[in-house]
Order: C-alpha cells, then structure tokens, then sequence
C-alpha cells in the first residue's frame, strides 16, 4: 500500500506529463490484449472479453477528458490497466 500511495503522489505532482505516457500505455496494453481475444475467434464469451476491453481502455481517457480529480483518475488508471493485465494473461495462458 505505501507503493501504491507514493505513486499516486508522483502520478498527481506530474499529471500533465504523464497523463500522455499512460494513455499509451494502456492503449498499448489493449491492443495486445483485444489481438489475443480476437484471435481464438468470436464467440460469446470472446465478445465479451473484447467489450471489456474496450470499456477499460476507454474509460481512463473519458476520466481525463471529463477533467476528474486527479487521484480519481489515478484510480481508474490503475483499475483499468489491472482489468487489462488480466484479460491478457487470461488469453495467453488459455
């Protein structure tokens, strides 16, 4: 936990530099994981993974455009970019 606040704190003191680092990174890291789901083909749970996916990727770029509070989108971030490591382990081990 003092990891996760000692970040926060240095995401918050340099938020306009990093903000453009972490949308790509996690654009990045959608990308590998969405490449992953499609390549086993479409079924239901795929589309639903691919949704997931998306809805991750998204939503830290809307919590930056919709101008929330810094530590929430730090929040975000972490939870989409979590959601994303996990649907790409799922897919490679899988």
């Amino acid at each position: 936990m003092m990891f996760y606040n000692k970040l926060k704190q240095f995401y918050v003191a340099y938020f306009l530099l990093l903000f453009p680092i972490c949308i790509i990174i996690l654009t990045c890291t959608g990308a590998f994981a969405s490449y992953y789901i499609t390549i086993k083909g479409m079924n239901n749970q795929n589309l639903l993974q691919l949704v997931l996916c998306v809805f991750a990727s998204m939503s830290y770029l809307t919590a930056v455009l919709g101008q929330l509070k810094k530590e929430t989108t730090f929040t975000v971030l972490s939870l989409a970019l979590l959601i994303e490591i996990i649907l790409l382990i799922l897919n490679l081990i899988f």
